[in-house]
This record gives structure tokens, sequence and C-alpha cells, in this order.
């Protein structure tokens, strides 16, 4: 902040500087004699309070916004930084959500076979990908977790599997995103998926 009121300072002292050397050429070329000069001889000298200023600031190398380009860098990857963390951790609760896997790495020990995951996987990914087509903008990555979750609950519920854990929903996510989107378009024509076909799927899972 200080360094920014000094390339101000600065700038005025340029700027009156300049005023003195302009009314002197002005002078010695008699065209403050002139109407347009008699007329003008203030905003003149307004006009040059601008370029006053950025040359204080070019001087001393101080951006004008009070930001180098460098600092606006190191704030967008603080800030993206930020949002991953939140994303990371609001999936993280999803998964927690779930019975641990009792393991040290998150994906060890799944209760469900891989093959059974690799088939919903792409039921996940159609239900995504026919809501993202319908409301043009991206799933947030919680609500995935969330209902891989609810899918795998109901999966156990139903008696298609025996139980499930959180690696088990970890890794049918990962499945889903595994998923071609050329594949899964095909997929969502043929079976008819549609927007309130993927309300009514998230209404039986008890989603909403």
């Amino acid at each position: 902040m200080f360094k920014w009121i000094r390339a101000f300072v600065i700038g005025i002292v340029i700027w009156f500087l300049l005023t003195v050397v302009y009314g002197f050429i002005v002078g010695i070329l008699d065209l403050d004699k002139t109407e347009f000069f008699l007329n003008n001889s203030l905003l003149n000298n307004f006009i040059l309070l601008p370029v006053g200023i950025w040359l204080g600031f070019k001087i001393t190398k101080t951006p004008i916004i009070g930001l180098s380009k460098t600092n606006n860098i190191a704030l967008d990857k603080n800030l993206f930084k930020k949002q991953m963390d939140k994303i990371l951790k609001e999936e993280e609760e999803e998964f927690s959500k779930a019975k641990s896997n009792k393991s040290g790495s998150p994906l060890e020990n799944f209760l469900v076979p891989e093959r059974h995951l690799s088939i919903l996987a792409w039921t996940v990914a159609c239900w995504r990908q026919s809501i993202e087509n319908a409301t043009n903008k991206m799933m947030q990555e919680k609500k995935v977790a969330k209902f891989c979750r609810l899918f795998l609950a109901q999966e156990k519920k139903r008696k298609k599997i025996k139980d499930f854990n959180s690696a088990d929903v970890r890794i049918l996510k990962m499945l889903s995103l595994s998923c071609p989107l050329a594949d899964v378009d095909k997929l969502i024509a043929k079976n008819g998926w549609t927007l309130e076909v993927g309300h009514q799927f998230e209404k039986e899972i008890g989603y909403k």
C-alpha cells in the first residue's frame, strides 16, 4: 500500500513538472495569447494529470491496480487450491457416511465384486450425464459420491450385494468417471434416460 501511495505522489509531482514545462513551451511560442489556450489552459493542465500519474507508476514499477502479475498468479493458485480442498472435503464427508473399509488405503478391502461395480458404474454415468446434458451444468462431485453411496445401499437392500463400505463407494465413483462419454451418450439414447428418469431414480434410492 505504501509503495502505491508513493507512486501516486510521485505521479502528482511529475504532473506539476509537466504543467510547468508545458506552460514554459506555450509561453516561448507565444501560444498563451491565442483564444484556444486562453479558454482551455486549465483543461490542458488536467489532461496532463493522467500522464503524470501513469509516469509515476511506470517509473516506480508499481501496478496501478495494486496487484502485480505475480501476485495475481499466486492469488489464482491459492484460490484454486482452496476450491479443490473444499471439493475434496465435501466428497470425503460423503464417503465417510459409508461403513469404514478399516484400512489406511481408501481403496483397500472393498466388499462388492469389481465386475458388479463396473456394471453399476454405467448407471451412475448415465444418471450424471443425462442431468448434466439437461441442465448444462457440471455435477458437483459430492453429489456423485452421495448417489454412489445410496445406490449401493439400495443394492444391499434388494440383496443384490451382501454389504459395501467406503472403498466400494470410492471405486464405483472412479469407475463411473472412466466410462467413455460417447458410449454413455449411446446408452442414454438406447435406454431413454432423461432428466425425469434421473430424478425418478434418485427418488427410488432416497437421494431426494
